[in-house]
């Protein structure tokens, strides 16, 4: 090599800066990462399982980073000269991560990684893996789901979001899912055979895949999940009976979702009495939404009791707790015990429905067949123009 080359390379080559030798982790953090990350990639959306390969069959390969935050040196990605040395050896600064995640943010997209967004990473896997192992395996339960074609769009009723509601109080089984689903009949509810058609679909769906597992006591518990016209809604309830345990969800509109509100005001209910007999008798559930008297003459004519359960200030998102459902339930049964004392025991009991999905399934688990009266059910049709009777919950003959 010349001289002149040689004078070149020595302009251009520039000594690499001294680094600090990084101290090793001691097997106590890593074990303690290894635990909090339940051996899973932190990064969102990733929770790869970081033990074993698939591809070569090993099961014991290790193919997790334990990654800094705030980075072991002043130096390094998101290093600090205060932090970075104090942290070090933190667990609560360290990630367990796939190689391509750890690549991502310590190498190729430092910038859109700063230091908050990858502990608020780290931070929702741990609450996640919290959660679901602290998850006592008695609190199994398998799920119903019933709504209009589950098969083709499962959007409203989405496994995923429907499993979060329940953790932590219950979880499904994994084999535990039901769907009972209203066929994918294309016949609008207000021609005649609608109605017949999807109560025989659904005693035969029930039939078939729930109520012999209940009775060789397969099925322990349920959570029921139903987003369906109102009269269907009292049917399934009226399949599945008080004496299964069942757990009846509520899709809530504000917050969008399956989950109870810990927060909701306990919920006030009035039960009115009609004075005095006449020659029908209808009970309004008026939780929804009012139900004003001329809709029900309108169908019966003015010679009618009507009775009522009501809610105070009733709207659309009113039923945000088990305690309020559970109310409700007993405000049911007792009001259909008052009315065969006040009516007799053949009365026939007109039901006007202005209720949510959770209190329509609850309504027919309540009702029984031995002790208390035939309900006819209506349905509000816009199409029909008002009420319209739907279904009725009969004695067994």
């Amino acid at each position: 090599m010349d001289l002149v080359a040689e004078a070149e390379m020595g302009d251009q080559a520039q000594p690499e800066p001294r680094r600090e030798r990084r101290r090793p982790l001691p097997d106590k953090v890593k074990n303690i990462v290894w635990g909090r990350a339940a051996g899973r990639c932190q990064y969102a959306g990733c929770n790869a399982l970081l033990i074993g390969d698939e591809v070569s069959g090993a099961a014991e390969a290790n193919a997790a980073y334990i990654g800094h935050i705030i980075a072991d040196s002043k130096d390094g990605p998101r290093g600090d000269p205060v932090l970075s040395p104090k942290l070090a050896q933190d667990p609560n600064n360290l990630m367990l991560v796939c190689d391509r995640h750890h690549r991502v943010f310590d190498r190729d997209m430092v910038a859109e990684h700063p230091a908050d967004v990858l502990a608020a990473m780290k931070r929702r896997h741990e609450d996640r893996i919290r959660t679901v192992t602290a998850i006592d395996e008695d609190l199994g339960s398998h799920v119903i789901r019933y709504a209009a074609k589950i098969g083709t769009n499962e959007a409203p009723l989405a496994k995923g979001d429907l499993k979060w509601s329940m953790i932590p109080d219950r979880y499904p089984l994994d084999d535990g899912w039901i769907d009972l689903d209203l066929a994918t009949l294309d016949l609008p509810d207000h021609e005649p055979d609608f109605w017949r058609i999807q109560i025989r679909n659904l005693r035969a769906g029930f039939a078939e895949k729930v109520r012999g597992r209940m009775e060789r006591q397969e099925i322990r518990r349920l959570t029921v999940f139903g987003l369906a016209p109102i009269p269907l809604l009292m049917e399934l309830g009226r399949l599945i009976s008080d004496i299964a345990t069942a757990d009846v969800r509520q899709l809530l509109r504000s917050p969008k979702g399956w989950k109870w509100d810990p927060k909701a005001p306990t919920l006030q209910y009035s039960v009115l009495r009609p004075s005095g007999p006449a020659g029908h008798v209808a009970l309004k559930l008026e939780i929804s939404a009012p139900v004003v008297d001329e809709r029900i003459h309108s169908v019966l004519g003015n010679d009618v009791a009507i009775w009522s359960i009501a809610a105070d200030g009733a709207h659309n998102d009113i039923i945000r707790s088990p305690v309020d459902l559970a109310e409700f339930a007993r405000l049911f049964r007792t009001t259909l015990d008052a009315i065969k004392v006040a009516h007799g025991e053949d009365t026939i009991v007109h039901v006007f429905p202005a209720v949510p999905v959770s209190v329509a399934v609850e309504a027919g688990r309540s009702w029984q067949s031995k002790a208390h009266p035939a309900l006819k059910i209506y349905d509000q049709n816009r199409k029909l123009g008002g009420f319209i009777f739907a279904h009725e919950l009969e004695h067994a003959s």
